[in-house]
């Protein structure tokens, strides 16, 4: 591959990791759950070669600066940035991911360092996919099996054996959650309906 292409395959690669940054505040991403971690992956290896091949120029040591700042600076304010963005990159503490049918899925994650486990629900729109609801997994848990969860200290949350589709419209979502052999619907609402977001 000659080196007059490789800053245009890097753009290109950039703009689509950029698209995805955005798309996340708005709460898209593309469609499928592994999609945006091979593009989150595909740009760093990129970025890795690119100023390992171009480190000799000044952008390229100008672009390494920038990068490293950054990261530094996100370590500072307690690493609450740094960590958002090792979990950006990775699959830390994404528990399990289940498709209900080919119109949505739902991931059991916990976002941050600091937060508690969530259950996300995507809808797909083509090549992406809009996270309509989350809602605390301790709370659908406690649902499902009608008492409040005693676990030992240190003891994981229980999986969620089986998670069916049971009804979908425009103001809510249910889905039958089979945990620690119980089964029970819980009933979603629509983002805009959803505190969490607010």
């Amino acid at each position: 591959m000659k080196s007059k292409h490789l800053p245009i395959i890097y753009v290109a690669i950039t703009v689509l990791f950029v698209i995805e940054i955005i798309l996340g505040w708005k709460q898209y991403s593309f469609a499928g759950y592994y999609t945006d971690k091979v593009i989150n992956w595909a740009w760093l290896a990129m970025t890795v070669f690119m100023i390992i091949r171009f480190w000799k120029r000044k952008a390229a040591k100008a672009y390494f600066t920038l990068l490293v700042s950054v990261i530094i600076l996100s370590i500072l304010p307690m690493m609450i940035p740094f960590f958002g963005i090792i979990y950006y990159f990775s699959t830390i503490d994404d528990y399990q991911q289940v498709e209900l049918n080919d119109s949505y899925r739902i991931e059991r994650t916990r976002p941050g360092a600091l937060s508690k486990p969530q259950i996300y629900i995507y809808q797909k729109e083509g090549i992406l996919e809009k996270k309509i609801y989350k809602t605390p997994y301790l709370e659908i848990v406690e649902h499902v099996i009608q008492n409040p969860l005693k676990r030992e200290p240190g003891q994981k949350d229980p999986q969620i054996q089986q998670a069916k589709l049971i009804s979908s419209n425009k103001d809510s979502i249910g889905i039958e959650y089979q945990i620690m052999d119980k089964k029970h619907v819980f009933y979603h609402k629509n983002q805009e309906d959803n505190e969490f977001y607010n």
